[in-house]
């Protein structure tokens, strides 16, 4: 039948490269490389397994081009002779599944740790702070840009000799080396490189692919990476790259990847929310589309495959590049073209941010609702022999286990006491809808699979023993812990978070720090209420990193919600709540209902009364039960458990 993604699946080319697709996968960066820079087995595995998912071209994240200075830990490099071997092991794994393979050639200059990690000065166009870090470069000298741009032609040798496809060139974001001459704000020479004129700041671009064409020669795949707008203060005007764009083929470009926006210390600009919408580079990439009669690449916030799709049938671009919903599910392109279910069985990518503050968290690129990204080696193995498990709770932990383990071989049994599955997930949907399509997701690969629901059927000892069960996998959920407060019993105060019963009247005092609290706030705020969030720990949803949180204080800060943490809450009111202010003094904060957020903690206590009924059957605690809370505890736990039955 014919596809309803005929663009997205025709074949493409980018210079001499034929691709199988219009999909790329976009360059991010996962730390996932060994000590020296190379590409490790667990990069390759990563990589590896999205090519088996059926993308036309892996565009490796930035791949330095001089390995005492690069832009993060664990980052890769291919910018010595023995580095070329480790990558062609990567070449060839993405190769043995019918996808083509690119690196990104970057030079971290100004934003990279060589001064920390190796003692040496970071050099940009001008002396500027590092966006990690806040170290200063030094200005490059022209000696020192000779130097790095023959650094850029040694390395386009090496990517050649380790069998890429192509490669790709980055000049992005206003960071980095090329990037930085590029970007006005940070480009303050005077000379030839000069930031006041384009053709000062395309200067060096137009050297380093000079460089690079002189060492691959004219047939070899080149794609430049460019924000086609800054968006900041200061930054490149929204018409400066389709006016530097015919320039830029003369000097051997084959295809433009269109990005936007700048770096900053979260990447907020680079990796977009949900709250900035979708597509929001696509006109910038239509825009040099337009200049052109080389590819176009779009990307940011394309999660849709409708709207990518549409994309490239309007003709605002030639291909689009997922990063996100590659890490989410790296078998998209193939469910696209009809794979396991179709289009309907892709898992999406929710906008978390997990990716990126895992990261900043453990030094490795993690998601949410794909436990399997970055750790495909240790969690992806063979079911030892079936087994018959019982799954007590059918909330996002509860549903996640027994898929797997049904999709394992094993017998699954999943016990819900409820006649609703989906557990605390349902209300965290209504308060951030960006986590309903996972929702919809874990509830249709369990009815997709062989689990046996039973709704309505609390695990209880016998219940549980009549299934004579090997295993018992309890995600029975956390314990609220709610705040021990004089006048909690009176009329106006709502104990826990309850979306499906909003408070009554207008003025909202909500206490309590954790993530649940602080959506419930935005979502009483866009219906209108006065929202007071009173916390007294040091830090709000500390259950998130900081590009998450930062997200949501963002939101909070447009909606007009008033927050207040590290104070003390004495006591609910008839007026209110009476409370004090970090090094203020005690007053009433007038609120027509307060809202006891607490605190949840694991509770262990299903799993102990059935250890204590059914000696010598294995019981087992998944998700916010064991502690591990939200959607990246409960999908993790769950894939841990099965890979280790």
């Amino acid at each position: 039948m014919p596809s309803d993604y005929p663009h997205l699946l025709a074949p493409g080319r980018i210079g001499a490269m034929e691709l199988r697709n219009r999909i790329v996968m976009s360059p991010m960066e996962t730390m996932y490389g060994t000590p020296e820079g190379h590409p490790s087995e667990r990069t390759i595995a990563h990589f590896a397994t999205r090519a088996a998912g059926g993308v036309g071209l892996v565009t490796v994240g930035a791949t330095g081009i001089d390995p005492e200075h690069p832009e993060t830990p664990g980052g890769l490099q291919i910018g010595e002779d023995r580095a070329v071997a480790a990558h062609r092991r990567l070449v060839d794994a993405v190769h043995e599944h019918g996808a083509r393979i690119q690196p990104q050639l970057v030079h971290a200059g100004p934003d990279g740790l060589g001064p920390e990690l190796f003692g040496v000065t970071s050099i940009g166009p001008s002396v500027i702070g590092s966006y990690l870090t806040g170290r200063p470069s030094a200005e490059a000298t022209k000696e020192q840009i000779a130097a790095v741009l023959d650094r850029f032609r040694a390395a386009a040798g090496r990517v050649r000799e380790a069998g890429y496809d192509g490669l790709e060139l980055h000049a992005a974001h206003g960071y980095m080396f090329l990037g930085s001459f590029l970007a006005p704000q940070r480009n303050r020479r005077g000379d030839r490189y000069r930031g006041t004129s384009l053709e000062g700041r395309i200067r060096v671009v137009l050297e380093a692919l000079a460089a690079i064409r002189s060492e691959v020669g004219p047939d070899f795949p080149v794609t430049l990476r460019v924000s086609g707008y800054e968006r900041v203060a200061a930054g490149r005007p929204i018409g400066d790259t389709a006016a530097m764009a015919p320039l830029l083929v003369a000097a051997g470009v084959d295809a433009f990847h269109v990005s936007g926006g700048v770096i900053d210390r979260l990447v907020t600009g680079m990796v977009n929310a949900a709250d900035d919408g979708d597509g929001l580079n696509v006109g910038g990439a239509a825009a040099v589309r337009q200049a052109v009669d080389v590819p176009v690449i779009a990307v940011g916030r394309l999660h849709d495959p409708a709207l990518a799709e549409r994309v490239l049938a309007e003709g605002r671009a030639d291909f689009v590049a997922l990063g996100r919903p590659l890490l989410a599910d790296p078998d998209l392109p193939r469910r696209l073209a009809g794979w396991d279910g179709g289009a309907a069985s892709v898992r999406r990518c929710i906008s978390c941010e997990n990716c990126i503050d895992t990261l900043e968290e453990r030094l490795a690129a993690e998601c949410a609702v794909n436990p399997l990204t970055g750790h495909e080696l240790e969690l992806v193995r063979p079911t030892a022999a079936a087994r018959r498990v019982v799954v007590a709770g059918g909330g996002p932990a509860g549903l996640e286990t027994a898929w797997r383990a049904a999709a394992a071989g094993h017998e699954v049994v999943l016990l819900e006491a409820t006649d609703r599955l989906g557990g605390a997930l349902v209300d965290a949907c209504a308060v951030h809808p960006e986590n309903r399509p996972y929702l919809d997701w874990l509830l249709a690969r369990v009815a997709a699979s062989t689990v046996d629901v039973r709704s309505g059927t609390p695990a209880e000892a016998a219940v549980v023993r009549a299934l004579d069960p090997d295993l018992v996998v309890v995600a029975t959920g956390g314990r609220l812990v709610l705040p021990d407060l004089a006048g909690a019993d009176l009329p106006q105060v709502v104990a826990g978070i309850t979306p499906g019963r909003p408070p009554e009247g207008r003025r909202v005092a909500v206490v309590g720090g954790r993530l649940a609290a602080v959506e419930w706030c935005e979502t009483l705020a866009r219906a209108g209420r006065l929202v007071t969030l009173l916390h007294p720990g040091p830090e709000l949803a500390p259950e998130f990193g900081a590009k998450r949180r930062t997200e949501h204080m963002d939101r909070l800060d447009r909606l007009g919600v008033t927050v207040h943490v590290g104070c003390e809450v004495r006591a609910v009111t008839a007026e209110g709540v009476a409370w004090t202010p970090a090094h203020g003094t005690a007053r009433v904060l007038p609120a027509d209902t307060v809202v006891l957020a607490g605190e949840m903690v694991a509770d262990p206590a299903v799993r102990d009364r059935l250890v204590a009924a059914l000696p010598g059957v294995d019981v087992r605690m998944v998700g916010e039960a064991n502690g591990n809370g939200l959607i990246r505890g409960a999908s993790a736990d769950a894939a841990r458990l099965v890979a280790t039955l």
